[in-house]
């Protein structure tokens, strides 16, 4: 999303205290930044920016499965609400490693912020049958997009991939979507503003679209896969000076969490039970929900599509290089 003028403020300040640092301090490097000056072998722990939301199952299944034991690395799962607050817990290093939808790391790039991608996070599914993303309306609510002209709907943050993604969908419908109300709601609260008709349509993902749609809901479109099919939606990444310093530590997680990525995708029944450890998903609907993709490919022409319309859409503002995104590591 276009980072406002005192969050950018905020952003810049915190690299400068990132920078400020890294020049000296009383704590061991190994203890807190996860730097390795030993070698591969040398214990790491790496406070990790996350969302509760069933696309963190590979995470959370690689520290189960113990691939980032294997690695020597220890991870610290830090909730935010949004993929935008992650970015400046990143930037003022009081996490590590965050993962956020790309169009967030991309506008902190934009806005000269050194962030740099690492893993591939989530992908959208390669057809809209399969989608584990919705745009949902209230139980007795509207029942086409086209009757979202001049009405409400929320997205988990503004002026982010959400919101590109569901004015594209809006769009394709033939709505003006000059006259649509944007409202953030998090993932987490939107079962309950359908229920209670808060917005006339919600933004939402697994496992929340499940929850929803039990409740009564309605999808109305699945916004990933209708921008890109196979779109990489989100990444994890760090700070150009903390790669620099911790290449080792970096190139550690990547590993471990690009086998996490594979076992994700190849083991849905341990994805399900995985999301009911750390979301409040209970059993029954984590077996019935869609799951997202995972995978540590990332498409390039998706990639480019979502560039192009983040701009379109005023989501985007300045340059970013493709490549940054779909050559990780």
């Amino acid at each position: 999303m276009p980072i406002k003028g005192m969050r950018v403020a905020a952003m810049l300040a915190a690299t400068a205290a990132l920078t400020v640092a890294a020049c000296g301090g009383d704590e061991s490097p190994s203890e807190t930044s996860g730097a390795s000056s030993g070698g591969s072998s040398e214990p790491a722990t790496l406070k990790v920016g996350v969302l509760p939301i069933a696309d963190l199952a590979p995470l959370y299944l690689g520290m189960d499965q113990g691939f980032f034991k294997a690695e020597n690395l220890t991870i610290e799962p830090a909730v935010a609400e949004g993929g935008a607050a992650v970015v400046p817990a990143v930037m003022s290093g009081d996490n590590q490693i965050g993962f956020s939808n790309v169009t967030s790391i991309m506008n902190g790039k934009a806005q000269n912020l050194p962030l740099k991608p690492i893993a591939a996070g989530v992908a959208g599914a390669a057809s809209e049958d399969k989608a584990w993303d919705a745009l949902l309306a209230p139980k007795g609510g509207v029942t086409d997009l086209k009757q979202l002209e001049g009405k409400k709907v929320s997205v988990n943050t503004l002026k982010n991939l959400p919101e590109v993604a569901v004015r594209n969908s809006l769009e394709q419908a033939g709505v003006d979507v000059s006259k649509v109300e944007f409202v953030e709601i998090p993932f987490p609260d939107v079962p309950a503003a359908l229920e209670a008709k808060r917005v006339d349509a919600a933004f939402a993902v697994e496992p929340f679209v499940g929850a929803s749609v039990a409740a009564g809901a309605t999808p109305l479109a699945a916004p990933f896969e209708q921008l890109a099919p196979d779109l990489t939606i989100a990444e994890y990444f760090t700070t150009e000076q903390y790669a620099k310093e911790n290449a080792d530590v970096v190139e550690r997680f990547t590993r471990a969490m690009n086998k996490s990525l594979d076992f994700a995708q190849q083991n849905p029944d341990e994805v399900r039970r995985i999301i009911t450890t750390y979301t409040k998903t209970p059993e029954e609907a984590a077996a019935k929900m869609a799951l997202p993709t995972w995978s540590a490919e990332v498409n390039g022409d998706a990639m480019n599509t979502l560039i192009e319309a983040s701009k379109k859409y005023g989501v985007l503002k300045g340059d970013v290089d493709a490549d940054t995104f779909v050559n990780l590591g």
